[in-house]
């Protein structure tokens, strides 16, 4: 799990913010209210696509559907939008379900 370190947190914590249980998510919204870099996006992106496989552990997120994202211009690299959608029976938020980043510790990188 430590692929994906502190980025289920974010989407769990965006999700709550927009309360709702089911949403079309864009990796540039998720970017755009964390501060996100480049590279933690293409690692978000990884994880969204990882939820469209299946459950993520505990996780009480699915994506249900990945679709794409109608650019105003064509030379734009394509991009996507990520249906997510509470779990069944997911009532509420999961805490702790991975490991804690070292105190100072970026929690999106590890370093490794």
């Amino acid at each position: 799990m430590r692929k994906y370190d502190g980025i289920p947190e974010l989407l769990e914590q965006f999700m709550r913010e927009q309360n709702a249980d089911e949403q079309w998510v864009t990796v540039q919204e998720l970017r755009d209210r964390f501060g996100l870099t480049r590279y933690q996006c293409n690692t978000v992106s990884g994880f969204l696509r990882r939820l469209g496989y299946g459950p993520f552990g505990r996780f009480p997120y699915v994506v249900l559907r990945i679709g794409p994202v109608v650019s105003a211009r064509s030379c734009d690299p394509p991009k996507c939008r990520y249906l997510v959608k509470r779990k069944d029976g997911c009532a509420g938020p999961v805490h702790g379900m991975i490991d804690q980043p070292a105190p100072g510790q970026h929690p999106l990188y590890s370093g490794r």
